[in-house]
């Protein structure tokens, strides 16, 4: 990959993260403020995960010509990648959920891939 790429791919995981940690902040002052049933929780982190997919899916997917939707894509398995990686490191235990697993990697790679899909027809 060229350069320039590789520093796109690192800009939109950035974004992606960055908007991770505003809307889990919110989630954490909602749930600070009020009794926030677990379900309203998961529901938060959801959509935390697949709007940052989303958002960096379509800013990085913006910038190439042709198969955004694979850049999307890309930009969906990275963020997972990077979360799995972390949750590893800090939670040894993570094989015990596996349940939990696949439908997060589903869930990002689904955001990145519309966010890419979505930046298809614009020029």
């Amino acid at each position: 990959m060229k350069t320039r790429t590789i520093v796109q791919i690192i800009k939109g995981v950035v974004l992606a993260y960055g908007i991770s940690v505003i809307l889990l902040a919110i989630l954490a002052f909602l749930m600070f403020q009020w009794d926030v049933s677990e379900g309203i929780v998961r529901g938060g982190i959801i959509f935390a995960y697949v709007f940052s997919c989303f958002i960096s899916g379509m800013a990085v997917s913006r910038n190439h010509n042709g198969k955004r939707y694979l850049w999307g894509l890309l930009m969906g398995a990275v963020y997972y990648l990077i979360l799995l990686v972390t949750s590893m490191i800090c939670n040894r235990t993570l094989f015990v959920n596996i349940p939990g697993i696949l439908p997060a990697l589903f869930l990002c790679l689904f955001g990145g891939m519309l966010g890419g899909m979505l930046q298809a027809g614009k020029k």
